[in-house]
C-alpha cells in the first residue's frame, strides 16, 4: 500500500527529532523511510539540507544517496565545498552512490533487453532507481518490445525516473504512452485525417467563432491530445519513413500548436440547454461530468 506525503513527513519528522536528540543516523538507516521513499517526497526532505543542525543535513544526504535521489545533486555538489566536514563526507558518499549507479546502466539494460522473468523484474526495479532523463529513449525502446508484467514493470521504471525531473514531468503522459511500431501507411493516413480535421474542418467550423460549447471544446481539447500523442510515439520512426511524411510531420506540427492556443483562447459557453435540465427517471437535476452531462444518482449520462 502506497504511503501517503502526509505519513511520510510525520515518521521523517519524528527521526530528524531523533538526530537532534543524539541518535545518529536515525534518518538515513530508519529501512521504512528508505523503502517507502517517493521522488514527490523529495521536497519534504529538501528543506532539511539547509536544517541549523549539521548532523541532520548530512543523515539527510545519506538518505537521499540510499534512495538513489538525482534531484538533490545541484544542493549537495555546493555543500560538499563549503559545509562542514561531517555533511562534506556525506556529500561524498552521496556523489559516490549516483555516480555507482550511472555505471550500473549498461549492465542493466543487458539484462532488459535479453531476458526475462525475476531477472527482468530486478532489473527494471534498479533501473527505476538508477534511470536518468537520457535513459528514457531507450527503456521506451525496451517499453514498446515487451507485453504484460514486464511492460508494467518498465512502466514503473519510468514512471519513477519522469517524477524525478522537472523537466520530464510536464511530458509525463507523453513519456508512459506505448510506442508504436513503424508503419508507413498507417502514419499517412494518420497525418491525413488529422491535416484535414485541423486545416479544413477547425478552420471553417471553430477557428472563426469567439465562443465554443464545453462539449465542442473537450472533443477538440481531446482529438489534439490524442494527435501529441501519436506525433510524439512516431518521431523516432520517421527515419524509417519517406522525406514526404517528414514534411507532412512538421505540417501537423504546426497545425497541432496553432489550434491549441486558438482553443484555449475561446470562451466556452455552458451548454447546458441542450441537454434536460432534470434527469427523466428522478427528477434531479443534470450535472456535468467526465465530458458529458449526467445524472449523479442514477448514473444515466443524457
Amino acid at each position: 500500500m502506497s504511503v501517503s506525503r502526509m505519513e511520510y513527513l510525520g515518521r521523517f519528522l519524528d527521526c530528524v527529532d531523533f538526530v537532534i536528540s543524539g541518535r545518529r543516523s536515525a534518518i538515513s538507516e530508519d529501512r521504512w523511510l528508505v523503502t517507502n521513499y517517493d521522488p514527490s517526497f523529495y521536497g519534504v526532505v529538501s528543506k532539511h539540507l539547509v536544517n541549523t543542525d549539521e548532523r541532520v543535513r548530512a543523515d539527510v544526504i545519506k538518505l537521499l544517496a540510499a534512495v538513489k535521489e538525482r534531484a538533490a545533486m545541484d544542493a549537495v555538489r555546493k555543500m560538499r565545498m563549503s559545509d562542514k566536514e561531517n555533511v562534506r563526507i556525506a556529500c561524498l558518499s552521496y556523489l559516490a552512490a549516483i555516480g555507482e549507479a550511472d555505471t550500473m546502466m549498461p549492465d542493466l539494460f543487458d539484462i532488459l533487453e535479453h531476458k526475462r522473468g525475476q531477472e527482468f523484474r530486478a532489473a527494471a526495479i534498479k533501473a527505476g532507481s538508477a534511470g536518468r532523463s537520457e535513459d528514457v529513449p531507450r527503456l521506451r525502446e525496451v517499453y514498446g518490445q515487451v507485453t504484460g508484467e514486464m511492460r508494467e514493470d518498465i512502466q514503473k521504471a519510468l514512471t519513477l525516473i519522469t517524477d524525478r525531473d522537472e523537466n520530464l514531468r510536464k511530458n509525463r503522459e507523453l513519456i508512459l504512452s506505448i510506442p508504436i511500431f513503424p508503419d508507413e501507411k498507417k502514419f499517412n493516413a494518420f497525418l491525413d485525417n488529422s491535416i484535414t480535421y485541423l486545416d479544413i474542418r477547425y478552420r471553417d467550423s471553430v477557428a472563426c467563432r469567439p465562443r465554443v460549447s464545453a462539449g465542442t471544446y473537450s472533443n477538440v481539447r481531446s482529438a489534439i491530445d490524442k494527435m501529441k500523442t501519436r506525433m510524439f510515439n512516431e518521431y523516432d520512426n520517421l527515419r524509417y519513413y519517406e522525406k514526404t511524411a517528414g514534411k507532412m510531420y512538421d505540417e501537423l506540427l504546426h497545425l497541432i500548436e496553432w489550434a491549441a492556443d486558438d482553443l484555449s483562447a475561446k470562451e466556452i459557453e455552458d451548454d447546458r440547454a441542450e441537454y434536460a435540465k432534470v434527469c427523466s427517471k428522478c427528477g434531479n437535476e443534470l450535472r456535468f461530468y467526465k465530458d458529458t452531462w449526467m445524472c449523479i444518482d442514477c448514473g444515466i449520462k443524457k
